[in-house]
């Protein structure tokens, strides 16, 4: 009886985290994105601090660089940033996010983006990963043992991953090399756009909340 309580208990988890995956896909995190920027321009009562956006625009140049090796779907991405991390992308919009936080100097809202980043793309990035290894199967199970998930090693063995390693998951020696019409195919323009947007809304917000 204890061992069929057990197995319904873990079955409702499982159904819960699968309610709780679905959820967070597509509009969620657009509509958690348009909470962020209400908090932002709400708490905005200073003009941008400059380590904070630094480090927005240090988030969106990571974008910018690791578009121009991303190629969905058809080879595993292990070039540049990819020789660090294995998701970049999600690593720079987390700094663009926090930076911008930062920036404006809201200490709170800066803890909550961070628990909600964890809280969503964690599960994100496992469904992804999920996928990636049916599609390119033991290469991408390589690669996942030689670059962490999503902050760089600062432990032995490696900092970054052997290129001649990396060379072992994907032999297409241009893949390992940035391009930029690749990057423009990606859009990795949005990143700096994006940047440039965000401190241009927090500083408008700070300059309206001084006039009043």
């Amino acid at each position: 009886m204890r061992q069929i309580e057990d197995m319904n208990g873990i079955t409702a988890v499982g159904e819960n985290l699968n309610w709780y995956r679905g959820f967070i896909q597509g509009k969620t995190r657009i509509t958690l994105a348009w909470i962020f920027a209400f908090f932002l321009g709400f708490s905005a009562r200073e003009y941008p601090a400059l380590p904070g956006v630094m480090l927005c625009l240090l988030g969106a140049l990571l974008r910018f660089w690791a578009s121009g090796y991303l190629r969905k779907d058809t080879r595993p991405a292990v070039g540049g940033p990819y020789s660090y991390v294995r998701n970049p992308l999600y690593l720079g919009t987390y700094w663009m996010a926090l930076g911008t936080a930062w920036a404006i100097e809201n200490w709170i809202l800066l803890a909550v983006a961070t628990v909600l980043f964890a809280g969503i793309y964690h599960f994100i990035i496992l469904d992804e990963e999920l996928k990636l290894r049916r599609i390119f199967g033991e290469p991408y199970s390589q690669y996942c043992q030689l670059v962490s998930r999503f902050f760089p090693r600062v432990w032995p063995p490696f900092f970054r991953a052997p290129k001649s390693l990396l060379m072992g998951v994907n032999p297409e020696k241009s893949h390992h090399f940035f391009s930029i019409s690749l990057a423009m195919k990606n859009k990795a323009y949005e990143a700096l756009l994006t940047f440039l947007a965000l401190m241009a809304f927090v500083s408008g917000s700070a300059s309206v909340w001084k006039h009043f």
